[in-house]
């Protein structure tokens, strides 16, 4: 299940083109976000053990958690041009 459209390794080469290095490195790391929430969904959807479901569910609340600061720290960066 793709919940980004066109989150890949090409868009995290494409986003690490910006001019300052620190929102350049803001940038990736909200990329490899993406990507990290998007494998976790895929890992919770094949999970069948009720444990590993419950790691899952706090594996995607972590990373939405990570992922929504993240975001909140490249608008202040003025950087939304980029998503």
């Amino acid at each position: 299940m793709r919940l980004f459209h066109g989150a890949n390794n090409a868009d995290i080469d494409r986003y690490a083109k910006h001019p300052d290095p620190e929102g350049a490195a803001l940038v990736r790391e909200i990329a490899r976000t993406r990507q990290e929430i998007e494998d976790a969904y895929n890992h919770f959807q094949n999970a069948s053990d009720p444990d590993l479901i419950d790691c899952y569910t706090y594996e995607i609340y972590s990373v939405q958690k990570r992922y929504k600061f993240l975001l909140e720290q490249a608008k202040q960066m003025d950087l939304q041009t980029f998503f």
